[in-house]
């Protein structure tokens, strides 16, 4: 007779303690940070929003973005190749990215009439790099915007180009 009435709770027990130890385990006291993503990238935990004049305009409502502190010279021009042979991997989709360098200083010249390029430097730049946190675009970054402007991944500037090339056709999937 007391095995009957055990028998309820052992149901209950084996149907909902996963789903209690799971909410314990993402709620509880074991950091509650955003968890981080396998390979070099970093989901932001905090988006940010870019302002106005830099979110992509017209049909290109993705942001694949190079920022860098320092002076944009040989080791840059690189970076943004290299950013450039991601999009054209895209194929019919690397209309809907648009390339940005954002940079301080003056610009050396770059044969490239599609990139879209700001300024760090002046009032906008520097609360944009201090949002992004400064440490993490002084030497270099690259950074994906999505089609509402808000900066959500972080890579290193020599992010392997198979990574960033998936990563942007998941998301292009996605937002289909």
């Amino acid at each position: 007779m007391k095995h009957k009435s055990f028998a309820p709770w052992l149901v209950a027990l084996v149907c909902l303690g996963p789903f209690a130890a799971a909410l314990f385990i993402y709620y509880g006291p074991f950091g509650g940070s955003v968890p981080q993503l396998p390979g070099s990238r970093e989901l932001l935990a905090e988006p940010v929003r870019l302002p106005l004049g830099w979110q992509s305009a017209g049909e290109a409502p993705w942001q694949l973005i190079y920022a860098r502190m320092s002076p944009c010279e040989q080791q840059c021009a690189q970076h943004l190749g290299r950013l450039l042979q991601v999009q054209l991997a895209l194929g019919r989709d690397e209309d809907r990215v648009e390339r940005a360098l954002w940079h301080v200083g003056d610009l050396p010249v770059l044969d490239d009439p599609e990139l879209v390029t700001h300024a760090l430097d002046d009032t906008v730049g520097r609360g944009v790099a201090e949002a992004l946190g400064a440490e993490r675009v002084r030497e270099g970054r690259v950074f994906v915007a999505d089609p509402r402007g808000l900066v959500i991944l972080s890579y290193p500037p020599d992010v392997e180009q198979k990574e960033l090339l998936r990563d942007l056709e998941r998301l292009l999937t996605g937002s289909d």
